[in-house]
């Protein structure tokens, strides 16, 4: 149990490092999308969703949620640097997006890569929107920040990531 929680920490950890030092970022000068990248510890969140259910997925999302706002807070400042100044906006939306997906991982068929992408592309998409969202409520609206771009290319890695989190969690076809 406890070798599992440091594993789990430790990809956690892993994801948000490669998310940080922008690991396969791109930019688009000709369509002004800034620099986008893909967001590794949202497929974190939903791997451990469908892998391990909704108790799990809730609680991984709520630490990585903790992690990626606390660390935008606390290394870009309180008011500048990153997004979202505000600590709790991506722990709320991770949580519930854990949840969300650890609900579905009965009825939906987590070994095969097309629906992995087409759910990691609509869970990306609506994380971004539901953070975009609430960050404009409670401050205001950014008007540059990216929701399609980051998507399509979170949802592109996913694959590959989901098989190296698979193989380094051991989790097989055999599971179900």
């Amino acid at each position: 149990m406890l070798i599992e929680v440091g594993l789990i920490i430790l990809g956690m950890l892993i994801s948000y490092f490669l998310k940080d030092i922008q690991f396969l970022s791109l930019s688009f000068e000709f369509l002004n999308t800034g620099i986008i990248g893909p967001d590794f510890l949202l497929i974190f969140v939903i791997f451990f969703s469908l892998f391990r259910g909704e108790f799990v997925g809730l609680w991984v999302g709520f630490f990585a949620g903790i992690l990626e706002d606390g660390a935008n807070w606390v290394l870009g400042g309180a008011t500048g640097g990153g997004f979202v100044p505000i600590v709790g906006i991506h722990s709320l939306v991770y949580s519930i997006t854990g949840f969300a997906l650890g609900k579905l991982s009965q009825i939906f068929d987590r070994y095969q890569t097309a629906p992995i992408i087409a759910l990691v592309f609509v869970s990306a998409f609506l994380v971004r929107f539901l953070a975009w969202s609430i960050q404009g409520i409670v401050e205001d609206f950014n008007k540059n920040y990216s929701l399609i771009g980051p998507a399509v290319f979170t949802a592109i890695i996913a694959p590959i990531w989901f098989s190296f989190l698979g193989w380094l969690y051991r989790v097989k076809a055999a599971e179900l």
